[in-house]
């Protein structure tokens, strides 16, 4: 009996840690805008509503559109998610400024010179207590190659995502993806 309970109470006590450990990672502190938080709201409902879409694709100034009954929001909206700079070791690296109209926040932005930072500029805009736009820019420089982005999300309406991308041994390719919602008839 006593060597069942001993591997029991361990099993017991490290299943209660990994809860209190994931519990203190759900509710921990984050001082800036939950991104992650809110488009995987916004991905969640956009997956079970499936809205009707209207996608352009253009690489390097040729255009193809597709109009698309279901997409896989998780998958096109990675890039937001993949955006979060809600992270302890980087509390003291962005610089917040806030926007008011008439006592109301108007818009909230982040900016960051850190160079080991992807994210260096993270803008929401509010209509009235509601998102209306979040703004990103992102930027990564290595040997092999330099990419740029500018992600806009636009709630209800739709979004776009551009990609500079220039490498050692190849001219730049521009990359721009963008998806409007259209009412169904």
């Amino acid at each position: 009996m006593k060597k069942l309970l001993l591997p029991l109470a361990f099993a017991v006590t490290l299943l209660s840690a990994c809860q209190m450990r994931e519990s203190a990672k759900k509710e921990g502190p984050t001082p800036f805008f939950d991104l992650k938080g809110y488009m995987q709201e916004q991905i969640d409902e956009l997956q079970a509503r499936q809205p009707d879409a209207e996608k352009r694709i253009e690489v390097d100034g040729q255009t193809e559109a597709k109009h698309f009954d279901s997409l896989d929001y998780q998958k096109e909206l990675r890039t937001f998610l993949n955006s979060e700079i809600n992270r302890k070791a980087w509390f003291d690296k962005y610089r917040p400024d806030s926007t008011f109209r008439d006592g109301k926040l108007q818009a909230i932005e982040y900016t960051t010179d850190a160079e080991d930072l992807k994210t260096r500029l993270l803008r929401v805009e509010f209509a009235g207590d509601t998102v209306s736009r979040i703004y990103i820019e992102n930027l990564t420089e290595s040997v092999v190659a330099d990419v740029t982005q500018e992600l806009l999300y636009r709630p209800g309406q739709g979004y776009r995502l551009y990609t500079a991308q220039e490498t050692a041994l190849s001219a730049e390719q521009k990359v721009t993806v963008e998806v409007e919602w259209v009412p169904k008839d």
